[in-house]
């Protein structure tokens, strides 16, 4: 004979509403925060990209003047 043990949670429809909110809710601001995270780290991507564009530049552009 099996011995399993069932919950039954009783909930009134107004928490079983409040329930599905927060449920929803929660899923949507972690969305977001997806969201921002990666556009965040897009964001200082291509600054980090920009900075070394710009020392092998300016890299380049001395070698040049100091080989002239």
């Amino acid at each position: 004979m099996n011995k399993q043990k069932i919950e039954i949670k009783i909930q009134s429809k107004n928490e079983n509403y409040f329930e599905s909110i927060k449920k929803n809710i929660i899923t949507v601001i972690k969305f977001i925060f997806s969201i921002l995270v990666l556009a965040g780290t897009l964001y200082i991507g291509f600054y980090i990209l920009l900075l070394g564009i710009m020392i092998i530049i300016a890299s380049y552009l001395f070698n040049k003047l100091k080989s002239q």
